[in-house]
């Protein structure tokens, strides 16, 4: 008997950059995520983390109409199981810090590897199943530590 499909972790990208965001869904689909959609502006992620439900938004803390960090802490407020990654151009400990408090699982500086990106973010996808299936009172709480708090 074969076991159903596991389902890929479900991804909303926003960043003003089209190439940028071209390029984080070439990445993401090859590593077996499902992107399911783009958002150009902080406004629209908004509405369309709201409307598409994704397991991990990822966005960029410049935008235009409504910045990331605003934008990251209105998707958390509405869809808390829904795990925010920002990225930024640049690495700043007070953007990280600002992200955090926005509620993001982790802040990540463009030029990062490819490969710290995807564990990020398949980290994230373990994140956004834990909080939208909560564990019974006792049991041991599984959940990967965010990325700031990783120590390389």
């Amino acid at each position: 008997m074969s076991r159903p499909p596991t389902p890929r972790p479900r991804v909303l990208l926003a960043d003003d950059h089209s190439g940028l965001r071209g390029a984080l869904r070439g990445l993401l689909e090859e590593t077996g995520f499902e992107v399911v959609g783009e958002s150009a502006d902080g406004a629209d992620a908004v509405a369309l983390a709201r409307l598409l439900q994704p397991d991990i938004v990822v966005i960029d803390v410049r935008m235009p109409v409504l910045n990331g960090l605003d934008a990251a802490k209105l998707i958390k407020d509405q869809r808390p199981a829904t795990q925010v990654v920002v990225l930024s151009a640049f690495e700043s400990p007070e953007l990280e810090r600002q992200a955090r408090e926005a509620g993001a699982f982790a802040y990540l500086d463009k030029g990062t590897m490819a490969d710290r990106v995807r564990r990020v973010l398949l980290g994230a996808a373990v994140q956004a199943v834990l909080d939208a299936h909560p564990l019974p009172p006792g049991d041991p709480d599984p959940r990967p530590a965010p990325e700031w708090r990783e120590t390389s």
